[in-house]
This record gives structure tokens, C-alpha cells and sequence, in this order.
């Protein structure tokens, strides 16, 4: 995974985590509260018809409970019986005497804060006659004692409980505020669930983005401390990490680059050693007659003349070579990309064409030129440097044909693209020696001769790959060599 995708995920947990937790409080809270028990023992009571009350009545009832706030305990109270309950020590379905409840509230009253409504007035009671209808007094004999002894004086309110007996009470109670902690603890386990979780996301995110920042960076600063040692032939690994980061695209970058490195230094030692070697032959010539006319070793004032001729020869070859090599580098500046413009590539090749037949002619090659190319057709190049890339193909293909030997041109263009091809007779390119023709200084068993240097195909590669063309090459030992240009047009 991207360092910078793991970066983005922390930052979405750390403010999608606490939003989620906070969100998933009223949730948690709703299914933990005792208003939700207290609405679902309503509702069963309604259903079963235990008490018979109007529907005005039951509304009023519903409302009530459903303005029970959430950290308030309530009891539903029925004759002697507890219907609904979220007091912790009284479950709904338990009996006890209305004198027994008002013990246990007088003995929690230190911790509660207790209230008692009846929520309707007009109540009917199944089996039981209305709580507030008068019974008939009941004749009293005066002269007769009563049989009874006097009874123990209760409560006030177990009288108040003992009338609604027949009746039922919404008994609510609260923490006083000496024991407010209560609602703190009751949130306390989500909140640090949240912290928890928060935590162990944020940790576990940046421990392993520590790692996987740490490990790369150190294997990378080993590798390009080799590179920077010179030390190019130790292929620099990838870090060790799952799917592919920005660390291991500089990894592979580096490998690029250490590879690039690499051939460039192999480039430039096969350089200097081609240039050493190719222009050892005419320097050595040169010292070697002019020592001899200096030594009066050749007097002969012809044999000066013939010493000197050939020192020019030789001279002017030096010329040839150094010049190419001037260029050569040249081409390596990308600069004269910017000037180049459409041009008919017809007239190019038409204009190569004669000059080849001219020259084939000095050397008695057979030449045949075919050129159908459209004369609207306009390519983006630079002209010199496509008519240098073309006569050092067929310099190539004069150099290694024979007297008598054909060299043909050969031009046409389609809907996508222009070819040209120069094709000889010659005694071709051993197979492998193909896949090294382009390099610099490079030159097959069979073509050492005089004067090559080993450097005029790789100019030919540098202009046709810096135009953004292709060069294909096809040759067989004895039957010839056909090198082929291919020019797309959809990119011209």
C-alpha cells in the first residue's frame, strides 16, 4: 500500500473513529436505558388488558413514560404487584405490600431522589369497586364495647400507598447529587471503548507506516551510497513490503538509473578504447614517414612526395574521424529537436536517391532506386541529420558489398506510416553480431577494413530514435543486409 494511502487512512480513522463513537453514543444509550423497558412493559400491559383504562388515559400514560428522562428509574406499582420496573432490585412481576415498598424507599432515600404520580384520574378497576366511591357508615351501637383492639397508627404515606392499592403508581427516582457519578459511570464503558479503539488504530497505522519508511529508507541509503562508490554491479532490491509504495518506485528508479549508469560507463570505456585503437593506425603512419623523411631515410624526391601524400591521406582521415566524433556527441544534445518542421520527405529521399546512383557509379555498385512516396506527405524532422542517417546506410552498404554488387533504395508510404529501405548484396552480418550493430565503436569479425571506426550506425540509431522513428534490420551471411526506416505519420 502507498505510504501516502496510509497517511490518508490515518487521518480518516482519526476523524471518522471518534465521529462513529460519539455518533453510536445516543444508539448505545437507547438500548441501555430504562425508558425503553419501561415502553415495551407499557405496551405488553396494554395488550393483556390487566388494567381497564380509557384510551385517553392510556395516551397519557404513554406520554409520561416517554418523558421519563433517561437516567431516571421508574416503577409501574399495580395493587401489590411491580408490573414495570428498571429498578435494579425490584423485577417487574414481584409482589410486595404497599407498607414493604415504602420501607425499602424510606431505606434508599439517602441515595434517591423519589417521586409518585398517579397518571389518570379517571381509573376503572376490574373486580374492585372505584377508590374514591364512600361505603355506607356501618351501625354503630353505642352501649356496645368494641371487640377490636385499637390498631398500631401507620405511616402517611403507606396510607397513601395502601389506597392505591386498587389503583397503580409511576414511582421515578434519581440520584441526589452527592450520587451524580452514577451517569458518568454509566458512560464511562463507551468512552473508553472510543479511546481504545482510536488508540489501538492510530498505533497500529503508525507503527507499521514507521517500518515501512524506516526499512526502505535504509536499504536505500546503502544503495546509493554504493552508487555513489562506484560500486554500479550490485543491483539495488526493492524493500520488503506488501503491494508497491512510492519507496519502491524509488527503488525501481534508482535500478533504472544504476543500470543507466552502468552502461554509460561501459560506453565510455568501449569510447575511449575504440578511439585509441582507431586512431592509432593513421597516427602511427604519420610518425612513421615523417621520421623517415627526417631521418634522410627516404631521399628520393619522389618517394618524399609519395611519404607525403600519404601523411595528408592519413591527416585528413584523422580529420574524418574527428569531426564524426564532434558530431556524434552533438547528438546527444537534444537541443535541435526544438527546430525541427514539416518536410516532404519525398523530396528528401528523391534528392539521396540521385546522389547514391552518382556515387554506386564511382564504385561500380549496381544500384535501383523505387521511390512512391506522396508528394503531400510532410514530416517533423530535421533534414540534415535524416540525410546524414541515410548516407551512412549506404556508406555501410558500399563499404561491405563487392564490385559488380547491387545496392537498391527502396521508398514507399501507406496511411500510417513511411518506409525506406536500403537492401544490398554484400556479404551481410554474421547473427551475432545483429544485436550489437548500433553500438558505439562496435564493428563484427567481418568488417574490419580500413578507415571504419565503428561509430556511423550508432549515429544512425541516435537520429532515428531521437525523431521518435524505428530502424528494423535483416541480414544473412553471404546474401546481404536490408536496414528498413519506418516514419509514422500519426506522429508527425
Amino acid at each position: 500500500m502507498k505510504i501516502r494511502t496510509q497517511l490518508n487512512l490515518l487521518v480518516l480513522g482519526m476523524v471518522l473513529i471518534p465521529f462513529l463513537c460519539v455518533m453510536s453514543l445516543p444508539v448505545y444509550h437507547y438500548f441501555t436505558s430504562p425508558q425503553r423497558y419501561l415502553l415495551k412493559g407499557y405496551k405488553e400491559i396494554r395488550e393483556l388488558n390487566i388494567i381497564d383504562l380509557s384510551d385517553d388515559d392510556w395516551n397519557k400514560f404513554e406520554e409520561q413514560l416517554k418523558a421519563i428522562p433517561p437516567n431516571v428509574q421508574t416503577v409501574v406499582y399495580h395493587g401489590t404487584t411491580i408490573l414495570i420496573s428498571s429498578f435494579p432490585d425490584l423485577k417487574a412481576g414481584t409482589e410486595i405490600s404497599p407498607v414493604a415498598l415504602f420501607d425499602y424507599i424510606r431505606s434508599t432515600s439517602d441515595t434517591y431522589d423519589y417521586q409518585m404520580q398517579s397518571p389518570a384520574k379517571h381509573r376503572k378497576f376490574r373486580g374492585s369497586p372505584p377508590p374514591d366511591a364512600e361505603e355506607p357508615p356501618e351501625a354503630v351501637d353505642p352501649e356496645k364495647p368494641s371487640k377490636e383492639p385499637p390498631e398500631a397508627k401507620e405511616p402517611p404515606e403507606a396510607k397513601v400507598l395502601e389506597r392505591s392499592s386498587s389503583q397503580f403508581l409511576v414511582i421515578s427516582r434519581s440520584k441526589v447529587p452527592g450520587a451524580e457519578h452514577g451517569g458518568i459511570r454509566s458512560l464511562s464503558l463507551p468512552i473508553f471503548i472510543t479511546v481504545l479503539v482510536f488508540e489501538a488504530f492510530c498505533i497500529i497505522v503508525i507503527l507499521n507506516l514507521s517500518h515501512t519508511i524506516a526499512a526502505s529508507i535504509t536499504l536505500l541509503e546503502k544503495s546509493t551510497q554504493r552508487i555513489a562508490d562506484g560500486k554500479l554491479d550490485t543491483k539495488i532490491a526493492a524493500p520488503h513490503t506488501r503491494g508497491r509504495n512510492e519507496i519502491t518506485s524509488l527503488s525501481e528508479g534508482l535500478e533504472k538509473m544504476r543500470i543507466s549508469l552502468k552502461d554509460a560507463q561501459e560506453r565510455r570505456t568501449r569510447f575511449i578504447m575504440g578511439i585509441s585503437h582507431d586512431l592509432r593506425t593513421p597516427v602511427a603512419l604519420i610518425k612513421g614517414y615523417a621520421e623517415a623523411i627526417n631521418d634522410g631515410v627516404v631521399g628520393d624526391m619522389d618517394a618524399v612526395k609519395k611519404s607525403l601524400a600519404i601523411i595528408h591521406a592519413k591527416a585528413d582521415q584523422l580529420e574524418t574521424m574527428i569531426n564524426d566524433l564532434i558530431n556524434y556527441v552533438k547528438l546527444n544534445n537534444t537541443d535541435w529537436r526544438q527546430t525541427m518542421e514539416p518536410i516532404p520527405v519525398a523530396q528528401v529521399v528523391g534528392d539521396f536517391a540521385k546522389s547514391a546512383a552518382l556515387t554506386a557509379e564511382v564504385y561500380k555498385r549496381s544500384i535501383e532506386t523505387s521511390v512512391h512516396i506522396g508528394k503531400d506527405i510532410r514530416v517533423a524532422m530535421d533534414k540534415n541529420l535524416f540525410s546524414r542517417a541515410l548516407e551512412n546506410l549506404f556508406n555501410n552498404a558500399l563499404r561491405y558489398t563487392r564490385d559488380g554488387d547491387t545496392i537498391r533504395i527502396i521508398a514507399s508510404s501507406s496511411a500510417e506510416d513511411v518506409t525506406v529501405c536500403i537492401e544490398d548484396t554484400g556479404i551481410g552480418i554474421a547473427h551475432d553480431d545483429l544485436e550489437h550493430i548500433y553500438d558505439l565503436f562496435y564493428r563484427g569479425s567481418n568488417s574490419r577494413r580500413e578507415g571504419s571506426m565503428g561509430i556511423g550506425l550508432s549515429v544512425v540509431k541516435t537520429i532515428i530514435d531521437t525523431h521518435g522513428w524505428n530502424i528494423t534490420v535483416d541480414s544473412e551471411r553471404e546474401k546481404g543486409t536490408s536496414f528498413t526506416i519506418h516514419i509514422p505519420l500519426r506522429t508527425a
